[in-house]
This record gives C-alpha cells, structure tokens and sequence, in this order.
C-alpha cells in the first residue's frame, strides 16, 4: 500500500483513490458499511478502473494464500489418538495411546447415583448400560478434542497472520512521511486532458508525491512520461513512462532530492519514452511555494 488513507472512505473516493482500498477489501479489513460503499463506487466506475480494482484484490490474495500456504501431507493414522492422550482426562501419563479404549478414564465413568444405572432413561441390561457409557463417553472426549485442535489451530494462523499483516500495514512510505511533514504543501490541478493531479511537498523531507487521478489512456502507441525540470535551466530529467493502464484509476510517484528543481512536467511521447521532452507539456506542476 502506498498511501495515507483519508479520515473516511468518502473522501478518499472522491480524490479518485478506490485503488488503495483494493488490499483492505480482499483481506476482509473494512467493516459491512464499508464494502457496500466501495462496491456501488465501483458499480459506476470507468471499466478500466473497475479492471485494476479486480486485478489488485486478485494479487493479493493469491500472494497472501502462498505466504501462509503449506506443502500438503497425509497426517500419521494414530495423530488423532496421540494428540488426545496430551489432553487432560486423557491416559493420566501423558503417553501417547493406540485407541480411544486404552484411556482407563473413559471406561471408568462411574454411575452418577446409585440404584439401578438408571438416570431419566428407561433401564436397559447391564452390559447395554455400560457400553451406552462407554460409546457417548468417547463421543463426548472426541468432539471435546476436536474441537480443541481446531481452535488451537485457528488461533495460531489469525495470531501470526493478523501480526504479519499488521507490521505491512504500518509501514512507513515516502508518501506518509512527506504527508505528515510540518511544512508540507498540498495543491490540485486540473489537466487539460481530463483528470486531476495532486501534489504533496515538503522542503523538510526533500521529497515530493504526485498523485495523478482520472487521466485518461494516452493514445495508442504514446506513453505519459513525467519529468523533473531543474533551478538551473539545465535538461529536463527523466521520471520514468506511464501507459494507460498505469494511469486509471489512481497513480502515486513519489520523488526524493527535490531541492534544485522548480517543478514537474508531464508530456506525451512515444512508446518507450523520450531523452527531451516533447511540446506541447500537458501538465506542469510548481515545486516551488
């Protein structure tokens, strides 16, 4: 994730930022109310942006199903039996046991009154009486142990999970730092193309983050390419291409070592980028207060 999420979802919808909600929605960290509002969002949005959305929730969880994936493996047949003679009740040794009859606690369930082995149930012989106790008695201890592994289990994976999601997610980014900066400076400009950008500078951090939202697709066989434009009148330096799918949605570029540059440009060039820009700018972005 590579931003610093709104007070509110509204607000980040409205600055054109539903990708950065992509990982939250697929791991299932965003409340009921939440997720309705993102999916009607995305309901009436740009195909393209519904197609990153898709395409960002996908990745994640197939990265977040390999991290905790193990190879698969037929358990031991007596696992069951060995994990039950661990269980208070069990054995009394702690020994690992072949078979459920071999816990002397089981079969020595004594009548809880006495009289006739009766207890709100019509009498039955006593060899039935005692075999009816022996089979819910180990009804009973194999649901009890059931569940007990289960819930140990589960509890493991949340706990390292939700530790190792937890520590992605507080991260610190360029972006964070730039955003929370004493002297930082935030501005939006229109593109005459369509779409907005937004920056985020701070002389503190030397750095500066472009946020371009809603630019649409650059036409075939030309790329957005971004540029630094220097104090000095020297040559423009380049920041890399952008293609159509790059910029739907929403695009975050962070830029360090701002200091002797006055602002960012972006044209349209070529596939595969250009060494100078070429004219007309279609955006130029002041660095400078």
């Amino acid at each position: 994730m590579n931003r610093r999420f709104a007070d509110d979802l509204d607000t980040d919808l409205a600055r054109g930022h539903v990708l950065e909600w992509a990982e939250l929605y697929a791991l299932d960290a965003i409340s009921d109310a939440e997720r309705r509002v993102l999916e009607a969002f995305l309901e009436d949005a740009e195909p393209a942006v519904r197609a990153a959305f898709t395409e960002r929730v996908r990745t994640c969880r197939e990265t977040a199903t390999a991290a905790y994936a193990t190879a698969e493996a037929e358990p031991p047949a007596d696992l069951f039996e060995r994990i039950m003679a661990q269980l208070p009740g069990g054995s009394g040794t702690g020994s690992p046991v072949r078979g459920l009859s071999a816990v002397p606690s089981v079969a020595a369930d004594p009548d809880p009154a006495p009289g006739d082995g009766t207890v709100g149930r019509e009498a039955l012989p006593a060899g039935q009486d005692e075999l009816a106790r022996r089979r819910s008695a180990r009804t009973s201890l194999g649901s009890r142990a059931s569940r007990w592994v289960v819930a140990a289990a589960a509890a493991v994976v949340i706990a390292v999970g939700g530790v190792t999601i937890a520590q992605n997610l507080q991260q610190t980014t360029l972006e964070q730092q730039v955003l929370q900066a004493s002297d930082v400076r935030q501005q939006q400009l229109s593109l005459e193309a369509g779409g907005t950008a937004d920056l985020a500078v701070s002389g503190e951090e030397d750095a500066a983050v472009v946020t371009l939202s809603g630019i649409p697709a650059p036409s075939e066989g030309h790329v957005y390419q971004m540029w630094r434009i220097p104090a000095d009148g020297a040559a423009p330096v380049s920041e890399g291409t952008m293609t159509g799918e790059d910029v739907a949605g929403s695009k975050v570029t962070e830029l360090r070592d701002i200091s002797g540059f006055t602002a960012i440009a972006i044209t349209v060039e070529p596939e595969g980028g250009s060494a100078t820009p070429t004219l007309p700018i279609v955006v130029q972005i002041p660095l400078g207060a």
